[in-house]
This record gives structure tokens, C-alpha cells and sequence, in this order.
């Protein structure tokens, strides 16, 4: 369907790959249905929807094609496994049906070693009565030469610690009440609490510390953050490549070079880019693909 539509609006596949900025093999797998050599469904949903855009065709037809036959690849996987499964449930019924008859003609042989293991049981009780009825004792004794050892240490260390805080208002106290009538002046100095409105000299210090500094003269710093996925090329004054690929929904990129700064991007509306910490507006270089290629930083 793609590939129709691509031949009736006499477009090559290269110049098609070339404008959606995908490789040649992606493309050529999009035109024939090779769904399993391409990524994940929402990726293959937005190239038939910016191949549709560039031939000025409805997408829906090729996005229902495309869930048709992710569908049918799913079902086909998901028959071996009940498959098997239902192997395995044939199997536990024919050997439950087969254990009945061959348990009916041992049935004596089973009374008879039930008889002889639980003989064997009994001797082994009255051999090791014993030790049954010897072990419990020594624990008991353990138990109560432990119990005060951990007890006593438990106990004093409390009042110890008790016993100082509650003789130091005591103490305090008669000196309080014997110093109270003759010092009634001294409550002027109180004064020195007023010290406390330099308390926020601190904040007013540290606002500064979050401003970024500015970068070096002749360079620039852009700040790209994507709310969508979006092909991102930028190159600095000396052709150096500062950032390319396909950056995903959710991250960011801070990156310096020198001025002036070439941008392109894929998918404009999807990325919010600031420059020297201000914002820019791309909606004039925005073109209806969607792509966006300008300067900042011009000199």
C-alpha cells in the first residue's frame, strides 16, 4: 500500500528516505511488510503517518494494514505455547489413569511395609526416649543461668541514666531561687536576641549560586529537552558535530560550542530548546513536515 502510493505520486524510495530522514532498509521493509526487521509498533505508526504526510495521503488504511498484521504474527506466536501446554495436560491425564491399575494389584505388598515401617518407628521412639527427655533439661538449666545475666545489666543502666537528669533541676533550682531577689535589673540584657534578623543574609547568599554562569566568549550553550521523540543534528562554527541521533521522549541535552550553531530537528514541536538560557521560538523555521533547520548565535 505504501509502495503504490509512493509510484502514484512518482517519488523514488531514496528521495522518500532521504526527506523522513530514515535509512533506505528501514523504508524498503515498510514498503513490504517485513514488520519483524522493524521497531516497536508506536515507531512504525509515525513513519506511515510522515509518509502519508510528504505523498498527501490518509494514513489510517496503512496504520490498519500495520495492526492487521502485527495481529496475526501475535496469534501465530501465542498458538505454540497452548500447544504445548495442552501436551503437557494430556500426558499427567494418561499416567493419573495408569496409576490406578497398576497400584490395585500391589495392595498387600503395601499393607505389608506400612506394618514393617511403623514397627521400625516404634523401636526407634523407645531407643531415643532417653535423649528426647535428657535434651530438654540442659536447655532449661541455660535458660536460667542467661536470663539474669541479661536481666541485671538491663536494669541498673536505666536509673542510671534517669537518676543525673532528674538531681540537675534540683540543683539548678535553689540557685535559681537565690539569685532571683537580688538580680531583678539584669533583664534588660535580653537585648541580644534582635542579632537573630541576620538570619537571611544565608538566603539571599545562596539565590545567586543557582544562576549558571555564562559560557566562555565566542561559545554558545543550548539546552534541548524533548516531550517527544525527535532526529536532532547540530553542528558548531567549525563543522564539529555537537549532538546527532534520535533522542528519546523525556531526556535532555546540554551541549557548548562555538558560535554561530547550526540546529536541525526532526520533530520541532516536540522539543523545547533554550539558548544562553533564553527560549526560542522555532514555529517560523518550523516546515510542515515538521522539520526545523536554522542558525542561532549568528555574530
Amino acid at each position: 500500500m505504501l509502495r503504490a502510493a509512493r509510484e502514484q505520486a512518482r517519488m523514488a524510495r531514496e528521495d522518500l528516505a532521504a526527506r523522513l530522514h530514515l535509512p533506505l532498509r528501514t523504508l524498503e521493509a515498510l514498503e513490504e511488510d517485513r514488520f519483524e526487521q522493524l521497531p516497536e509498533p508506536p515507531y512504525v505508526r509515525g513513519y506511515l503517518r510522515g509518509c502519508a504526510k510528504i505523498l498527501e495521503v490518509d494514513a489510517e488504511p496503512m496504520i490498519s494494514a500495520l495492526e492487521q498484521a502485527t495481529g496475526a504474527l501475535r496469534e501465530r506466536l501465542e498458538i505454540a505455547p497452548s500447544l504445548a501446554s495442552g501436551d503437557d495436560r494430556s500426558t499427567v491425564r494418561t499416567t493419573a489413569t495408569a496409576a490406578p491399575a497398576a497400584s490395585g494389584g500391589a495392595g498387600p505388598w503395601v499393607i505389608i511395609i506400612g506394618v514393617v515401617l511403623l514397627a521400625a518407628l516404634i523401636l526407634g521412639l523407645f531407643l531415643f526416649s532417653g535423649d528426647l527427655f535428657r535434651d530438654p533439661a540442659q536447655p532449661e538449666a541455660g535458660g536460667e543461668g542467661t536470663a539474669p545475666v541479661s536481666a541485671e545489666p538491663s536494669v541498673p543502666s536505666l536509673p542510671a541514666r534517669i537518676v543525673p537528669t532528674l538531681e540537675a533541676p534540683e540543683s539548678e533550682s535553689p540557685a535559681v531561687e537565690s539569685a532571683a531577689p537580688a538580680p531583678a535589673t539584669p533583664e534588660p540584657p535580653l537585648a541580644p536576641p534582635a542579632a537573630t534578623p541576620a538570619a537571611p543574609s544565608p538566603e539571599a547568599i545562596a539565590a545567586p549560586v543557582a544562576t549558571e554562569p555564562p559560557p566562555p566568549a565566542g561559545q554558545g550553550r543550548l539546552v534541548l529537552r524533548f516531550e517527544e521523540d525527535s532526529w536532532v543534528e547540530i553542528t558548531d562554527a567549525g563543522g564539529n558535530r555537537l549532538l546527532v541521533g534520535l533522542m528519546r521522549k523525556g531526556s535532555e541535552r546540554r551541549i557548548e560550542g562555538a558560535v554561530p550553531i547550526r540546529v536541525f530537528l526532526g520533530n520541532a514541536p516536540g522539543v523545547r530548546l533554550t539558548f544562553n538560557g533564553q527560549s526560542m521560538d522555532m514555529s517560523g523555521d518550523t516546515r510542515a513536515d515538521n522539520t526545523a533547520r536554522f542558525t542561532v548565535g549568528r555574530r
